[in-house]
């Protein structure tokens, strides 16, 4: 009888994974939490029909219970008091591109969050705001 490797692709991330998670910098002081996780639709590699997603980088909030009911998406353009409300709700918020991210360690279990190390520090991370004025590029 003879023995074969078998090759395990890398595990699968869930998003809920990252939702919620604590966020450290570079030098390991905490730094806010993943409200939010942006993806770019993008075509499969070669001939591969279809699509992919592409997670294209993080949202990160001061406080873990932070909803930005969906402000962190795109700038809101509308009446002055709503887009006063929704500046007010980013203002704390910054984006950080994948590519910032060092590591990520899994929540020990269902329902703990985890833990995303950035590469960066916060003062190298754009806010959320000009964030959104780049995208709409």
């Amino acid at each position: 009888m003879t023995t074969s490797s078998v090759v395990c692709p890398e595990p699968v991330m869930r998003l809920a994974e990252l939702i919620g998670s604590r966020v450290t910098d570079s030098s390991g002081k905490e730094i806010g939490h993943v409200s939010d996780v942006r993806l770019v639709e993008e075509r499969g590699p070669g001939s591969e029909p279809g699509t992919r997603l592409r997670v294209e980088g993080l949202v990160i909030t001061s406080r873990r219970r932070a909803r930005l009911l969906a402000y962190d998406h795109r700038p809101v353009q509308g009446p002055w008091s709503l887009t006063w409300l929704t500046r007010r709700a980013i203002r704390h918020a910054h984006w950080a591109p994948w590519s910032c991210v060092a590591s990520h360690q899994r929540p020990p279990a269902i329902g703990e969050s985890g833990t995303v190390q950035l590469a960066t520090t916060i003062g190298e991370l754009a806010p959320l705001a000009q964030a959104h004025e780049e995208w709409d590029r």
